[in-house]
């Protein structure tokens, strides 16, 4: 692997011209390494507390609604906040607002593990700490995301957002299956204080990463010029990132795409997983974690065959057809009683759905100016915000119905929709 700054490393060949593994060309680049190593430490801590807020929730109170409901306070501050940390992202330094955020989440992990330990933890402290740590969340998201393109050259920009997935992927395993793990013999307070040790890594590899200069992408439609002015500055590149959104056609349907998929799939990991392992297939809080870490089994095996190859012809209608797996995985998930079964379905939907938001983001940032990517992912964040009101209605439909048919009215809406966004709107399945 190259070991030089990537700014050095533009002017060297490719790892894959080098020698190296094609699959990893990403890593040849000194600074995307860190930035990976720390999105593996980052995705560790949230796997891990993926598994155990819902289930400390449920042990607390026994209601799934309360289950959405936290999940959707943790949301809220990236609804709320996101456009305007998509603006900051694209003004500011990238890497310290990164460091800023990783910091208050790590505060947010010790500030639970000491309640926890000490025997004063209360239901309004898990979301306080909720709400606060996805307020970090909300400018983690865009800042991250939009550093990708000055870590590593346009031609590796897939396969940098591939092996970022395939990190987060890695600790969908990992993380959630230690979690399970961590469960038998310690306590929620003693896996939260874990998080925030983690976190302290996680800090160190972003002090390490170095940004290129920006380079412009060229673009096909119509964009608003940046403007670095005084006074309303931040409201004034807002808006300038609204107009760039409504000349691009093709940015609006993918982030309606996006959209379809954080609202009504994304919530079975937190809602439907955890329910279905207590009280359908009755494999206890353990079983939960191992079933996320299904999740991320195939979520996994998405990411490296994503990264393994270099373009995808029909882009469009690939990932219209993997988000219709996905719902179908979903059926066949809330249909099931029998463990095997259950878990090709979860391994199916991880795999889909990273797949496809793998090809999303990459066909985001390469339509778009860098001078607009921080903004173009917060609206995705938004996307992520408006996850909550799937939490909600998850939780809802659980409660009242069950699980098992709660997540077929989900997944079943889900893929009615992408069935008519397939008929009606041709230009989505045109993408190439």
């Amino acid at each position: 692997m190259l070991d030089k700054d990537t700014t050095e490393a533009r002017s060297l060949p490719l790892p894959s011209e080098a020698g190296g593994i094609r699959t990893f060309r990403a890593l040849g680049y000194r600074s995307y390494r860190y930035f990976w190593l720390g999105q593996l430490g980052d995705s560790a801590a949230m796997w891990m507390e993926q598994v155990i807020r819902p289930l400390l929730i449920l042990q607390l109170t026994g209601s799934a609604l309360m289950v959405g409901l936290v999940i959707t306070v943790r949301m809220v501050p990236i609804f709320a906040f996101g456009i305007i940390a998509g603006v900051i992202a694209d003004r500011y330094d990238k890497r310290r607002i990164l460091m800023y955020s990783q910091a208050v989440t790590m505060l947010m992990h010790l500030t639970l593990a000491v309640l926890l330990i000490s025997g004063r933890v209360q239901i309004w402290h898990i979301f306080a700490t909720a709400f606060i740590a996805g307020g970090s969340m909300a400018f983690k998201q865009p800042a991250r995301q939009s550093m990708v393109p000055r870590l590593v050259p346009a031609d590796v920009l897939l396969n940098g957002l591939a092996l970022n997935s395939a990190a987060m992927n890695i600790m969908r395993v990992t993380g959630a299956s230690l979690a399970g793990v961590l469960l038998i013999a310690f306590n929620y307070g003693q896996v939260y204080l874990l998080n925030a040790l983690i976190f302290v890594g996680v800090i160190w590899t972003t002090t390490q990463i170095k940004l290129s200069e920006p380079t412009e992408i060229p673009v096909e439609l119509p964009y608003v010029r940046h403007r670095r002015s005084r006074g309303w500055a931040l409201l004034r590149d807002l808006a300038d990132g609204f107009r760039y959104i409504n000349s691009n056609r093709l940015v609006l349907y993918l982030m309606g795409m996006a959209l379809l998929i954080f609202i009504l799939g994304q919530p079975y990991q937190q809602v439907f997983v955890p329910l279905i392992a207590l009280k359908v297939l009755e494999v206890g809080r353990t079983g939960a974690g191992w079933m996320l870490a299904l999740t991320g089994v195939g979520a996994l095996i998405g990411s490296i065959t994503i990264a393994s190859r270099e373009r995808f012809p029909r882009r469009g209608l690939l990932m219209m057809l993997m988000v219709m797996v996905f719902s179908l995985a979903l059926i066949l998930l809330s249909r099931s009683t029998w463990i095997p079964l259950s878990a090709v379905a979860l391994i199916l939907a991880g795999s889909m759905q990273t797949s496809y938001m793998a090809l999303n983001n990459s066909l985001l940032l390469e339509r778009t100016p860098q001078e607009f990517h921080g903004r173009v992912m917060s609206l995705m964040s938004l996307d992520r915000g408006l996850m909550s009101v799937g939490a909600i209605l998850a939780g809802s439909l659980a409660e009242a119905l069950g699980p098992q048919l709660g997540l077929t009215i989900i997944a079943g809406t889900c893929l009615g929709l992408t069935i008519l966004a397939f008929l009606f709107v041709p230009v989505l399945r045109r993408i190439q």
